[in-house]
């Protein structure tokens, strides 16, 4: 009777705390099994597939390839066939040969040899710089005083002092055609205007173009047609 006594009074004097911890004891194992059952279905569940994306072509696009003239459409973006290259037009050779008045007569320019020949299209070595560099027009041999004769009829376009190839004179001929006489002596027969007939005595050879300074004793004979050197034994020939 004793135990029973005891165990009634603490129902009564502790009965409200044994039912609070019966209750959150029978809320933790219903989380916890809630818990369990989602872990359970996201494991059954398959993982989900991304879907393919196929490339398209828009409404513009569409109707562009429908009007292109090949047969095949190609990818996007395809590229017509490259055009063939153009055919690079045949160049024309040099003008050759004088165009001088008619009836007039080509002379040489002065008695003598050859000592440097026109280069443009090389280079040739030059004795007083004693570098290489082109050329625009040939050398002829000459003693100082030998005399400088017009090459063709045509009318004085200039007389002055060049820095390199010094005392020049210009004559102008037909046909857009222009003879350079330079390393003149300084004082020459004729001056810009005047009018001249082949073999006509424009100066005398001398030593003026310090260009030239260390080469023998000539004259620098230069042809130019449309203001482009020319190769002056070709105009000669002509």
């Amino acid at each position: 009777m004793k135990w029973k006594e005891i165990t009634g009074k603490l129902l009564r004097d502790k009965g409200y705390y044994l039912a609070f911890a019966v209750c959150l004891a029978a809320v933790a194992v219903s989380g916890w099994l809630f818990v369990r059952s989602l872990d359970g279905d996201a494991a059954r569940q398959p993982e989900a597939v991304p879907a393919a994306v196929l490339p398209t072509l828009s409404s513009g696009e569409e109707r562009a390839a429908a009007d292109r003239p090949w047969k095949t459409v190609g990818p996007r973006h395809a590229v017509p066939p490259a055009e063939p290259a153009a055919t690079e037009k045949p160049r024309t050779p040099p003008e050759t040969g004088p165009s001088a008045e008619p009836g007039a007569v080509l002379c040489r320019p002065v008695e003598g040899e050859q000592s440097q020949a026109y280069s443009m299209d090389k280079l040739s070595y030059n004795a007083t710089t004693r570098d290489w560099r082109t050329h625009a027009g040939m050398d002829i041999a000459a003693a100082p005083g030998a005399e400088v004769k017009a090459v063709a009829e045509g009318t004085v376009l200039s007389v002055f002092a060049d820095d390199l190839l010094g005392q020049t004179v210009t004559v102008e001929h037909a046909g857009g055609w222009v003879t350079h006489y330079a390393n003149l002596a300084e004082e020459v027969c004729v001056k810009a205007g005047d009018r001249v007939s082949a073999g006509q005595v424009l100066g005398t050879v001398g030593k003026t173009a310090l260009a030239e300074i260390a080469q023998e004793s000539h004259l620098h004979f230069a042809v130019y047609k449309n203001n482009v050197p020319q190769d002056p034994e070709a105009y000669l020939a002509g």
